[in-house]
Formats: structure tokens, sequence, C-alpha cells
């Protein structure tokens, strides 16, 4: 159940899960770390210093070709939201009993949980259906009798819409949180670290953090249990809902109570994407059903290269007709899991190349599913990249230009953009006002210059993160204190550099973050 999953996590596990791996989104170049910052944290004898910050953002492109705004918090501030809900975390699992000890099955799909081996204790998706379970079939037919119908909703901008005071509202109820407003009660110290994280804002969690995802699970199981104890039976991920019901009529009462439930937490229902939907259909996606059986073994035994082609194309086909490119994504990871013949390992590596260079929703998995595993060779991933850098440029579009930045650094080629002038391309990377682009591209010139900050490649750069220090520290802070040595910083970010704290992964950069830590 549920609570379960939360009883299973001790709170020093919490901390070290959400501070350790939890800082940075995955949908990022594997580039950064925070693991040892939060090892850092534990030499500490006293708090960081108190107070509000702004924080980093970034772009990606979602399934649905458009994009969303991320955030990286200052990680000080981050710290204290961490530390908060471990010291608090016993009373926080109470509340996750309370709200959901009482259900037949897990309503809520996706949340924090150990996961085997491994210190992390959140990810988007969770596919050992043997814990998970999918009370989906069950639902179908219940004590209640048989479903229909079944409704599709989700919150309108769910995590940049929340209320940080609806946290206390949740934990405590809301007449209590309300007489108790302003007191240093262990809820309200949540609250005031999460407005804290966001520039002092009391509406929005980041997008990224994984603590912003236990931050709505405390709201969001809340909401639940008055929709369960009011007899709706449905499932829910992350703010998604899919709901059962055995007539029209209960469909639409259900879309009430779940706007007026929203609405006592200052949420909304998203009117645009919510659907009434006959039953039987088939509970899996249908894409996903259309692709099962692709692709298929050629006569050697293997999947040769006609097989491959007509996959790949049947999936092009499908997310162009459902307008998901999350299908693209399904199909990179099948096939690397496939036995593929060399020539079909060879159309693969060139046609997922080329949809990655169009749609660059699926850049983050190249490396780990289509570079690595079909041995892709260097000068081909070069020429992709030179291509990506080429067009993103035009498009102002600074995640496909981290990327390609990040395979010149992973795979170790120089990009002819770079080659060329590189004084205008760290004008144009400088303009474009993106940190996660600028630190990227600091990273790059830094291991072309074998970690030497004296080189006037590097120099340049410095020059800039030092001018962005004197003005906007708090949203170029990784950039910041990367770039600049602990003489040119101050305080607490000084005394972090002392320590030869670097956000960057040593084993992807070694050479890189060896130097960095040293001075």
């Amino acid at each position: 159940m549920y609570a379960d999953f939360m009883d299973e996590i001790s709170s020093d596990e919490l901390y070290e899960g959400l501070l350790a791996y939890g800082l940075f989104a995955e949908k990022l170049p594997p580039v950064f770390t925070s693991v040892p910052f939060c090892d850092y944290c534990q030499t500490l004898s006293s708090p960081f210093e108190a107070g509000w910050n702004e924080y980093v953002t970034f772009r990606v492109m979602r399934n649905i070709n458009i994009p969303r705004t991320m955030g990286i918090p200052n990680p000080f501030k981050y710290q204290r939201v961490c530390a908060e809900l471990r010291n608090d975390w016993d009373k926080i699992r109470k509340h996750f009993h309370a709200q959901t000890d009482h259900q037949s099955y897990r309503v809520s799909r996706i949340h924090i949980r150990k996961e085997y081996n491994a210190k992390r204790i959140f990810e988007m998706n969770y596919k050992n259906w043997r814990v998970n379970g999918n009370p989906e079939t069950d639902l179908l037919i219940n004590s209640k009798g048989i479903s229909r119908f079944i409704v599709r909703t989700d919150i309108s901008t769910c995590f940049p819409s929340v209320y940080t005071h609806s946290i206390p509202w949740a934990l405590a109820g809301k007449k209590e949180a309300k007489d108790n407003i302003g007191n240093d009660t262990w809820y309200n110290r949540i609250d005031k670290a999460c407005s804290d994280m966001c520039n002092s804002e009391t509406h929005g969690f980041l997008i990224g953090p994984h603590a912003s995802n236990l931050l709505a699970e405390i709201i969001l199981t809340a909401i639940d249990k008055k929709l369960y104890d009011n007899g709706y039976r449905y499932v829910r991920n992350i703010d998604d809902y899919e709901c059962y019901v055995d007539s029209y009529d209960e469909a639409l009462r259900f879309m009430r109570e779940l706007e007026e439930a929203l609405r006592e937490y200052d949420l909304s229902l998203n009117h645009k994407k919510t659907k009434i939907i006959e039953l039987p259909i088939g509970i899996e996606k249908n894409w996903k059903h259309r692709l099962n059986d692709l692709p298929r073994v050629g006569t050697s035994g293997m999947i040769e290269y006609p097989q491959v082609n007509t996959f790949i194309d049947t999936a092009l086909n499908l997310a162009s007709e459902i307008g998901d490119f999350a299908v693209i994504n399904y199909a990179v990871k099948k096939l690397k899991e496939s036995n593929l013949t060399d020539n079909g390992k060879k159309l693969a590596a060139k046609r997922f190349m080329h949809i990655a260079a169009v749609y660059p929703y699926i850049l983050h998995l190249m490396e780990e599913y289509v570079f690595i595993p079909y041995k892709v060779d260097s000068s081909e991933i070069k020429a992709l990249s030179d291509k990506i850098y080429r067009e993103a440029v035009k498009l102002n579009d600074y995640e496909s230009l981290c990327y390609a930045i990040y395979f010149a650094i992973r795979f170790d080629f120089v990009l002819d953009e770079f080659e060329n002038d590189y004084k205008k391309v760290q004008d144009d990377v400088l303009n474009s006002k993106d940190c996660i682009l600028m630190t990227i591209m600091w990273l790059y010139f830094m291991k072309k210059n074998h970690g030497n900050r004296s080189a006037t490649q590097v120099k340049r750069l410095k020059k800039a993160a030092g001018e962005l220090k004197n003005t906007d520290m708090d949203r170029y802070w990784l950039f910041c204190y990367e770039a600049l040595s602990c003489d040119d910083l101050f305080g607490q970010w000084c005394a972090m550099k002392k320590s030869g704290i670097s956000f960057i992964r040593k084993e992807i950069f070694e050479e890189v973050a060896h130097e960095m830590a040293i001075t």
C-alpha cells in the first residue's frame, strides 16, 4: 500500500535520496551531480544563511513537442527543504497513513519509493508490475458495479500553480493552519522553506527537483481521500486522473467534485484535456498494442534491416497520428532490447539520429540507447552534433545546443562552430542568458584546454561569470560557482569551493573535475 512505501524509507534515506540524487532533473545532459554537496552538508555544524533566493531555469521539450520550463534551486535553499522534510518525516508519514490506509488499492501510482540497490528514491516510470500492480483491471468490475465510462483529466499547470500555504492546510487542516499563520510550527517551517527556495513566492513548486514531487503528494493524497471517501474509484499519475464510473452522469459528478476538491487547495481542473470515454476500450495505450508485436524476427532468427525499418516507420506514423512523441521514446528503448543484425543496428542508429535532429525530445536517450549499444562511430556523432548545433542556433533551441556540446565533451571531438570562431560562439551562448548552456560550454573549453583556467578561451568565460556573480548570482549560480575560483566567490559559496565541492560528475570529466576541485 501507499504508506508501506513511505515506511520503508528512513528519515536519513529520505534526506540523502532527495538532496544527493534529486536536485538535478533527469532531462538535463548527464553532467551534474549533487552527491558531493550532500556529503559536504553532513560535515557542517550550523545551517546555511537564511533568506530567499531565485533559481536557475531551463526549458526542455515535452512529448507533445511543446517546451516546459524546469528549475534548479539554489542548493542551500534546497538543502533546507530536504532537511525540514527529514526532520518531520515521521509526521508526514502519519499524514500519508491517514490519507491512504483505508484505500483498497494504491490510487497514486508515481511517488517516492526505495529502489533495489540504489539510493535515489524517485523516478517517473516504475516498470515492476509485481510491485506496482495493475488496479485498472480491477476497477472495470468493482464493488459498486460495472464501469461503463472512464474520465481522463488532469490539473491545470499543477506544480507552478501550487499554493505553498496549502501544505499546512493538508497537513494540519485549513482551520488550524490559518489559526497558526506565522507561528513556528513544523508545517509552517516546510511552507517557509518552499517559498524561500522560490524567490519568496507562495505560488509554485519547481518542476525537476524530486522534493517537489513529495511536497505535491502531501496535498494530492488529501484530495484523493476526499474523492475516494465519496465513492469514486480512479488512479492518479502525479496530476493525471483516470476515473472509472458506471454512468455518464457519474462522470460529470466526478468532474465537479474533483474541481471543488482542487479549488480548496487553490488548484484548478484542466478542462481542455478532460475527456469522458465510453467503455470498453483497451486499458493500455492503443499505440503500445500496435507496437508490441513489432519488430518481427527475420529468417536469420534475428531482427533484420527490413523489420527495423518497418518498426520505426510504424512508430513515426503513430507519433504523428496522435501527436505524442512518447511513442518514439518507447520505440527507441524497445529496439535497444531486441536482437538486431549488424545492418539492423546501423539502420536503427541512422534513423534515430535523424529523428533526434528533428525532434529534440529524444536527445536525452541517444547516448544510452543509441550511441553506446549500436557502437556509433564518434565521427558520426560529431556530424550529427554539428548539424544539431547549426539548426538549434537558428531556433534558440538551448536544450539541443546543450546536448550537441555535451556529445562533443563525452565523445571527445571538436564542434565545427567552436573551431571556426570560438569568440562568436561564446558571445552567442552568453547572450542566450541560459545558465545550463553557459555551464556546459564552459566545460567544453575547460576540457579542450585540459582544465587550464588561464587559457584565453576559459578566461573570457570566467570574466562573464564574474559579472553575473555581481548582478544575478541566483539565476546563474551553477555557471558562476563552477567557473569562478574561491577567491572570486563570497560567503557560503566560497566556503564550499574551498572544500573542493563541484556539481560536475567527475567520472565523466575526470580531468576537468580534478582541476575544479583543487582550484
